[in-house]
């Protein structure tokens, strides 16, 4: 590739003045895998177009980071066109054009290598258009990025800008490209990247405005170490905001608190849960968001928790929950599931302040975060986390002080507060 960029410079030299040479760079790489470093490959390959009427072609070498730039032209429909390397991180300029009459060629363009960067070529003067760019792809790992070129610009005349289009990523995510500038003319346009995007589809959400009974059940039962009834009367909405309470039950009732859990009418089969939601306080107190496998009785048994334990305000339970068993079908009881709970300290105060809790549930594993960052993720025995479930709103009061603390005259009333939820299913 070299010789025939030479050869093209020596016939440049027999028709015009001399041009300076573009300077190769070798700045591009490729990443693969999660924190993965930049790799170099081979020499830097440079060449330079020839001067003439008609313009000057230049090919980059085929090395690592090679770049090319064309040849210039004084007069006509001149220009200079420029590819860049064919490896890894690859960059090309695209060419120019000076032109004095009152229509002027299109500027140059310009493709980035694998990884590579690509800048349009610009146009001055007359009418001319200003150069495309397209970003370079890239193959990458967890975390990886990719940048799409910016478009070219064009200078007097009536113009119109370059355009751009982003890069493409794999694996990563695609930061759009840059559209082209002008001055007296119309700008470039730019697209975004078309890969990596992310893997979560907003399904459904609600901002509790109404308590929507189509998108909600309302549950009247109890279980053993529960000692509360739940009943629909403890949830309320009002100002955007939704309330579900544990209160001192009526004297003589089976329990002594009522309490809440709302089942979302609609399951979750891999996906995403996001809430924003205050929690209770209160000892012995349980307040959460759960995903559960929910036919009773349970022959087979799903469940992902974050549960707030009230007598400790920054702290909060994160459990997954499966059956090892065969699942029994037609079972006249519940199968017992084996846990995997794990306390963690929240950082901040879960109870006086709203806080955004997600749950992302792939069948790579389950990923818990507060406010953006990551509490845990759970993979132990994921290949059997794979049942539809329904997404659980709770407040309860536990029959065990040694896990949640010991309900006391104080314990209630208490109340948990939901601003908002959304719901995403996984983008295969």
């Amino acid at each position: 590739m070299v010789g025939i960029a030479a050869a093209f410079a020596l016939l440049g030299l027999a028709c015009s003045s001399t041009k300076s040479p573009a300077a190769g760079n070798g700045s591009g790489g490729s990443s693969g895998g999660a924190g993965g470093t930049p790799a170099s490959r081979g020499a830097a390959g440079g060449a330079s177009g020839g001067s003439n009427v008609s313009g000057g072609t230049a090919v980059g070498g085929g090395g690592t980071a090679g770049s090319a730039s064309g040849g210039d032209s004084s007069i006509g429909a001149g220009g200079r066109n420029g590819t860049g390397g064919s490896s890894a991180g690859g960059s090309a300029s695209g060419g120019s054009v000076s032109v004095g009459g009152s229509s002027g060629s299109a500027g140059g363009s310009a493709t980035g290598g694998k990884g590579g960067s690509a800048t349009g070529g610009s146009a001055a003067g007359g009418n001319p258009t200003g150069g495309s760019a397209n970003g370079g792809s890239s193959s990458l790992g967890t975390g990886g990025s990719a940048t799409g070129g910016k478009g070219g610009s064009a200078t007097g005349g009536n113009t119109t800008g370059g355009n751009a289009s982003g890069g493409n990523a794999t694996g990563g995510r695609a930061a759009g490209g840059t559209g082209g500038g002008d001055t007296g003319g119309t700008g470039g346009n730019a697209n975004g990247g078309t890969g990596g995007s992310d893997p979560f589809v907003l399904a459904w959400q609600d901002d509790f405005n109404t308590l929507d009974t189509s998108a909600w059940q309302l549950q009247n039962f109890t279980y053993d170490g529960n000692e509360a009834q739940f009943t629909p009367q403890n949830a309320s909405v009002a100002n955007g905001l939704l309330t579900i309470s544990l209160t001192p039950a009526p004297s003589g009732s089976a329990k002594p608190y009522l309490g809440v859990e709302m089942r979302s009418t609609k399951t979750l089969t891999y996906g995403k849960v996001s809430a924003s939601m205050r929690f209770a306080s209160g000892s012995g107190v349980v307040s959460g968001l759960v995903l559960f496998y929910t036919p009773f009785p349970n022959c087979n048994w799903n469940e992902i928790d974050i549960e707030h334990l009230g007598d400790s305000s920054n702290t909060s339970q994160l459990n997954c929950q499966v059956y090892l068993g065969t699942p029994v079908p037609n079972c006249t009881t519940s199968v017992a599931p084996t846990q995997d709970p794990l306390v963690v300290n929240l950082g901040t105060n879960a109870e006086t302040a709203f806080h955004q809790y997600d749950i992302e549930w792939t069948p790579a594993g389950v990923s818990f975060y507060i406010d953006g960052t990551l509490l845990r993720t759970w993979t132990a025995n994921i290949s059997l986390m794979n049942l539809p479930q329904t997404i659980l709103l709770t407040i309860w009061a536990s029959s065990s002080a040694s896990w949640a603390g010991a309900l006391t005259s104080s314990s209630a009333p208490t109340s948990a507060e939901v601003d908002w939820i959304k719901v995403y299913t996984w983008n295969k």
